[in-house]
């Protein structure tokens, strides 16, 4: 039987580790509740003998975390507070402990109950790409948010199509809590709306368009009937020419326009159905002289300059210059390094992709509203030529949009589901979004953990490609030394002190296997690093010489389970001036932890 044990004790973790190896179990050990954690996180265990009073994390913080990761993981306690009340009490509530032992433990029972255990089939979910999910209604409060950090979370993403600021303002507290409780750095993602257009209000909420006829769209406020109604952007209707196509509500229903007079627009049904209040109207084929940043997303922006978001996203980007004016914006406020990352859903953006991708901090392949823009066959090979230019460029990219929809109202995904997650991860993407999925879904925190499992096991198979290596070897002049560790396969980890934040989208480009610990002291560079591939930071705020900084560095490894006793690493560096007076370009060390 495959077991871990949770003990700070030395003489008792030897004596309980000795005991049970010479039974013929295979037994590893650990000092406290969070190397525990990354451990069970990364290898399969049939059963975990735990202490509850530890440094760190104590036990009920590990039993906790594990509930929401394994559920069905036997958990079995030790602890010299048998007699507590409180502790019987709080060791009762918790469904993952099958069995709690005094202290000195009672070997012959618990040989016998191990005996009694089934081992149970589970794969790791310590995965390297990230997860952004949105908030809502399902998962606003710290205790939900703090299962989905457990789950997997990395980035919080907070939709400016819905709520007001002290809806928004709630979400983002009620995540940097459940953070500071757990001690992982989460982004948090502005999504602005952008210009979305929508069909104004309906008679009774609805009506029926029937294929062949004929109805008006006009500029002014109308309540809507089949004769006629109007949108939520009247200005759209003076862009609309005779022959543009008209989709409403996802590209369910379909018009073509017959007549156009700059105040209203005259229409066939090609596809009809029921139309109701409020639903998105997509115009492919139609030049649009509506900004990409409203009014409302300035003011919404000016918002997240005031309060602790670290990206922002914009809707229905179509040139560069849309994203170098938000940029210039955010540069010009000085109050924050809000990096901007572009959705790409329009066939413009599809166009101009390249010059988008240079001028972004990020992009996200938004394929909701593309798949109605554009011919929806279209969109997987899109999606998997923006994740190659976004790797070659060195720029983050999000896959999004009902990625597990099913989910949103059943336990289980459908076999297409995981399917499309998996290929995302195969082609590079660096994280996976879900939406309404967490937002309003039936437990978001399951959505999580499910996602994560896909991620861990697509991520077993996937190795770099030929190209992938024919550009590591071309970009070495670059940076050597970011090549080199690139090129250590059989080390535990990366380390890489960058307290800039220069490096670490580079390294997260070329290494995909090797876990890389980043070194800094800003959390501000953490949660922003939150949205790279295989990136875990560590927060030093010291001021140290680079020895100590390596030393204090692999010491907070090892107390968060990064890196054990014996471990072989690499040590990677950049641009400084060393003590002998050197300008050193880059450097790479490959060390032992003792």
């Amino acid at each position: 039987m495959r077991i871990l044990i949770l003990e700070d004790n030395r003489p008792v973790q030897r004596l309980l580790q000795s005991r049970l190896e010479a039974a013929g179990h295979q037994v590893e050990a650990v000092s406290n509740g969070h190397q525990g954690f990354q451990l069970a996180t990364s290898s399969a265990y049939d059963v975990i003998i735990s202490d509850i009073q530890m440094p760190h994390w104590d036990g009920f913080k590990f039993i906790d975390a594990m509930a929401v990761i394994c559920p069905q993981l036997p958990i079995i306690i030790t602890t010299a507070a048998l007699e507590d009340g409180e502790v019987a009490a709080r060791l009762e509530a918790c469904s993952n402990v099958v069995c709690v032992f005094g202290k000195p433990v009672d070997f012959e029972g618990l040989f016998a109950r191990l005996a009694s255990i089934i081992p149970q089939s589970h794969t790791s979910i310590n995965k390297m790409a990230r997860i952004v999910c949105t908030i809502g209604p399902a998962c606003d409060t710290p205790e939900t948010l703090g299962k989905m950090i457990l789950a997997g979370m990395d980035v919080a993403r907070l939709n400016f199509s819905h709520g007001s600021y002290e809806q928004h303002e709630q979400s983002l507290c009620a995540v940097r809590e459940a953070e500071q409780v757990w001690d992982k750095p989460i982004a948090v993602l502005q999504d602005l709306s952008g210009p979305k257009i929508r069909t104004g209000a309906m008679e009774n909420g609805a009506i029926r368009l029937k294929t062949g006829q004929t109805i008006t769209i006009q500029s002014d406020p109308v309540q809507g009937s089949s004769q006629r109604f109007s949108t939520s952007m009247p200005g759209v209707v003076a862009d609309l020419r005779a022959g543009d196509q008209i989709l409403l509500d996802d590209g369910l229903l379909e018009l073509h326009v017959l007549e156009d007079s700059g105040e209203e627009v005259l229409c066939e049904v090609v596809v009809g159905g029921i139309l109701q209040s409020n639903k998105g109207i997509n115009l492919p084929s139609t030049d649009l002289s509506l900004p990409s940043v409203t009014a409302k997303d300035w003011q919404d922006l000016d918002w997240g300059l005031e309060h602790s978001v670290d990206y922002v996203a914009l809707s229905f980007v179509r040139t560069a210059e849309e994203v170098a004016a938000v940029r210039d914006h955010i540069h010009r406020a000085g109050k924050r390094n809000i990096k901007v990352i572009a959705k790409i859903e329009r066939p413009e953006a599809v166009q101009n992709i390249r010059e988008i991708i240079e001028v972004a901090d990020g992009i996200m392949i938004a394929r909701g509203d593309m798949g109605v823009e554009l011919p929806v066959a279209k969109v997987p090979r899109i999606q998997e030529r923006i994740i190659r230019l976004c790797w070659e460029q060195n720029v983050p990219v999000i896959t999004a949009t009902q990625m597990l929809d099913s989910m949103t109202t059943h336990a289980r995904p459908t076999r297409a589901e995981v399917t499309d997650v998996s290929m995302a991860i195969k082609e590079g993407t660096d994280a996976v979004m879900l939406s309404q999925e967490t937002a309003t879904g039936v437990d978001p925190v399951n959505v999580v953990r499910t996602m994560a499992a896909i991620i861990c096991e697509e991520e077993r198979y996937t190795s770099s490609s030929a190209a992938h290596f024919q550009q590591l070897v071309s970009d070495s002049s670059l940076n050597p030394a970011l090549a080199a560790a690139a090129s250590l396969i059989n080390i535990s980890a990366t380390l890489l002190l960058d307290p800039g934040g220069v490096m670490y989208p580079s390294l997260s480009k070329w290494n995909r296997k090797v876990p890389a610990l980043l070194v800094t002291r800003s959390i501000h560079v953490a949660r922003h690093s939150s949205l790279y591939n295989n990136l875990f930071p560590l927060i030093i705020r010291e001021e140290l010489r680079r020895d100590e900084m390596v030393q204090r560095s692999i010491d907070l490894a090892k107390e968060w389970g990064y890196l054990r006793t014996g471990d072989m690493i690499g040590v990677l560096e950049g641009s400084r001036l060393t003590s002998s007076g050197f300008q050193q370009l880059g450097a790479v060390q490959v060390v032992r932890v003792d």
